[in-house]
């Protein structure tokens, strides 16, 4: 027999999601030091790990993944899912093979801010698992971070381009 919770089911969600974006930064704490130069090559295993996890529940929900459209907007509804109430976003779609998601408020920035954890942690974990997650959902993509709030920037802009353009841009800005 189900025991029935004195919290509602909306402070469930938002207090199990407050609660997950502290882990990592718990993890950090008490392993970086032990891990040394080790740490952020592993806790970003597991971010990646994570993005595997994401794209399984985008393909049993069919979340769209064609085009840098579709990517945008699965990849806000993940985040979404799997990070909590407040994650907020907004889509800024220019193209079928270039869009953008502007990140407004993160939780695990706002949980490294409340810790005082140092907020370019919080960086390395968005980076392995935004990329990760584009590149399985659909390898001819990937993800660009333009702008960083855990590098001092006002958002987060997350450009997803194809991989051909990312290589092409890459190869002009080298030279």
């Amino acid at each position: 027999m189900q025991r029935k919770l004195p919290v509602p089911d909306e402070m469930r969600w938002r207090i199990a999601a407050t609660v997950a974006a502290e882990i990592p930064l718990l993890y950090g704490k008490v392993f970086r030091e032990i891990a040394g130069d080790q740490y952020d090559r592993l806790e970003q295993q597991i971010w990646v790990a994570l993005a595997h996890s994401a794209r399984e529940v985008a393909w049993i929900y069919s979340l769209p993944a064609g085009d840098s459209r579709e990517l945008t907007s699965t990849l806000e509804i993940l985040n979404l899912l799997f990070f909590g109430p407040e994650f907020k976003s907004e889509q800024i779609s220019f193209e079928h093979d270039r869009s953008v998601l502007l990140i407004h408020k993160c939780p695990f920035l706002l949980r490294q801010q409340e810790l005082s954890g140092p907020p370019a942690d919080a960086f390395n974990r968005c980076l392995a698992f935004s990329i990760a997650l584009v590149e399985e959902l659909n390898p001819l993509y990937t993800l660009r971070f333009v702008r960083a709030m855990c590098q001092g920037d006002r958002n987060c802009e997350m450009k997803i381009v194809t991989r051909r353009n990312a290589e092409e841009a890459e190869k002009r800005d080298n030279h």
